[in-house]
């Protein structure tokens, strides 16, 4: 009879495997060559079992996160029994479990006693990956073949032992060192988890960790199912609004969700959503995984659900997705800007889902709008690829909570960090002037949206090239984050260019454009949306925003109906009363 597990040993268990998850993230940032990794985090190490099941991960980068197990179920069915201790995989391909060609996955095999027991993975965005752009991002992508290297699940390492051709076919279809450079610290902190691992299974045994682990799995699945019963059941829709397929500015996008509650099981259903786009604008199976996954821990953590990140976390969760839509694109269409369609999938969801759940659901965000850029560094006269990560818009608000400042992107909320800016210049022949949050522009709200950011910087570099992959443009026309129940929406963003002749042009939110040196780039990022009335907001917490010089006095009065005093010591309470009254009137 099997021995009953220990539910000490269990949650011992547990952390010491999310442990070995975090000390894999550490060594790919210390070890990794590009900022991309090394500044901004965009990577994840997951640790899964032998059956491909998450057991921890450390997701700096969660729309990568939650999509690494589609990649590693590619490489299972791909190679079955054929994996042997010391082998390394390697797979980006979009069309069988990849969400982003980008987004390398590295996958190692651990084994013990002869068995296999174990993977270690480290995922992350490779700065360049081939394809007809440097740099990996182009409005000009109809098809597969344009937007990278595409890579089915592969063996880099057989039994221990470097392939030698598969990395000389790698490295000829990239343009950079860096990138091999920055698999070899991805495949470092593959190897630093199978050791840290390996000890574990060296005092535990591979049938008590298996037991524990399944136990740990089972309790995570059994919280998310008791909190899933707790929400009324139902179909709920929802929708969300991207401006542009790269093709047409002018093009407005509708990504539609269906979520259906029944007991404790819960499915979001995006067959309603617009279909794919002749563009680079769709999103893989796997990326859209990722961006309803997280959403739904948006609603877990604001129900004050906190569950290990394992495969019994999404036990629960279903999706259904139209192949040929914008979520799950047939093949060969270009998909490079699909993890950026999060912003929608989550906005989807959250408008949704905001009468049944109203004490959880968050406003809307300020759709991300940043940029990749590349050129010749004459300081090197080398080529470099960088991001401009650093302005950022606001989050919206949630009852109870205002948004964060300039947070920035749904796909990886508070995790992914902006790029330093004394790093940004060093290392990259650029100036920064300023960035800074930009007044007033917070969606208004009894919570209000996170403020967003204005910023200016300077391109210093020779032959750049600068390609967008946003949205929120306010040149566009595109629709602003959604506020709920009264509260206000939030900002458009506006890229604009200035030459060095004067000259001044706006900047698409998925345009690419030669960028001449010593051109300008002033850019604003709306604020996040707001939840309920302004004018049930506290009037204290008006003051002290105009006190600090976020809001002005002006936008006080006359969103917020609050009469800040001249010194902003305070608030006219008599002249409150009488401006919320009046507008409450008129509302």
């Amino acid at each position: 009879m099997p021995q009953a597990a220990d539910p000490i040993l269990a949650s011992v268990l547990q952390r010491r495997v999310v442990a070995v998850s975090r000390e894999m993230a550490t060594v790919l940032m210390r070890s990794s060559r590009s900022p991309i990794f090394n500044e901004v985090g965009d990577l994840v190490t997951v640790v899964f079992d032998r059956a491909g099941r998450t057991l921890a991960q450390t997701e700096f980068a969660s729309i990568i996160a939650f999509g690494a197990g589609p990649s590693l179920a590619a490489v299972i069915e791909a190679f079955g029994d054929d994996v042997h201790d010391g082998d390394v995989f390697i797979h980006n391909d979009v069309y069988s479990g990849g969400n982003q060609f980008a987004d390398v996955g590295l996958y190692m095999p651990v084994f013990h006693d002869g068995e296999l027991v174990a993977w270690t993975a480290s995922k992350g965005h490779i700065v360049d990956i081939g394809g007809m752009t440097l740099g990996g991002y182009d409005p000009a992508f109809r098809e597969v073949w344009q937007e990278a290297f595409r890579i089915p699940p592969l063996r880099l390492h057989d039994r221990g032992v470097p392939r030698e051709d598969v990395e000389r076919l790698v490295r000829a279809n990239v343009r950079l060192d860096l990138t091999w450079e920055d698999i070899q610290s991805m495949i470092g902190a593959c190897t630093i988890g199978r050791r840290r691992l390996l000890e574990v299974y060296e005092r535990y045994g591979t049938e008590t960790i298996d037991r524990h682990m399944d136990v740990v799995i089972e309790a995570s699945e059994r919280q998310v199912r008791a909190e899933v019963e707790r929400w009324p059941d139902g179909v709920y829709h929802g929708e969300s609004f991207m401006q542009s397929d790269g093709v047409d500015p002018s093009r407005r996008l509708r990504v539609a969700v269906e979520v259906t509650i029944a007991g404790s099981e819960i499915t979001f259903d995006f067959s309603g959503s617009d279909d794919q786009t002749e563009g680079f604008t769709n999103m893989p199976a796997a990326s859209a995984m990722g961006a309803i996954s997280i959403a739904f821990l948006m609603l877990l953590n604001a129900s004050g659900v906190t569950v290990p990140t394992n495969a019994g976390l999404f036990a629960p969760m279903h999706t259904v997705f139209r192949e040929g839509s914008l979520i799950n694109p047939r093949f060969p269409a270009a998909t490079v800007f699909g993890n950026q369609m999060c912003d929608e999938v989550v906005e989807s969801i959250m408008m949704a889902l905001a009468e049944p759940l109203a004490d959880r659901v968050c406003a809307g965000w300020n759709q991300f709008l940043p940029s990749a850029i590349s050129g010749i560094d004459p300081r090197t006269g080398g080529v470099y690829v960088d991001f401009v990560l650093f302005s950022r818009g606001g989050s919206g608000a949630i009852k109870g909570t205002d948004g964060y400042d300039a947070l920035g992107f749904t796909g990886t909320p508070g995790s992914m960090k902006s790029q330093d800016m004394e790093i940004f210049e060093l290392s990259t022949p650029h100036h920064v002037d300023y960035l800074e949050l930009d007044p007033d522009s917070a969606g208004a709200g009894q919570w209000r949206g996170g403020y967003g950011t204005k910023t200016r910087f300077r391109f210093l570099g020779e032959g750049v090239r600068g390609s967008t992959l946003g949205d929120d443009s306010a040149a566009e026309g595109a629709v602003p984050a959604q506020g709920l129940f009264g509260g206000r929406d939030g900002g458009l963003n506006t890229l604009r260019l200035t030459m060095p002749d004067g000259t001044a042009r706006d900047w698409g939110s998925k345009e690419a454009v030669a960028i001449p040196t010593g051109a300008i780039c002033d850019s604003i990022h709306g604020g996040g949306a707001g939840y309920g009335s302004p004018l049930a907001r506290d009037p204290r917490l008006v003051v002290d925003e105009v006190r600090e010089g976020l809001l002005s006095r002006e936008r006080a009065r006359e969103v917020y109906g609050v009469a800040v005093l001249d010194d902003a010591s305070g608030h006219d309470e008599l002249e409150t009363d009488r401006l919320r009254a009046a507008e409450g009137t008129t509302a």
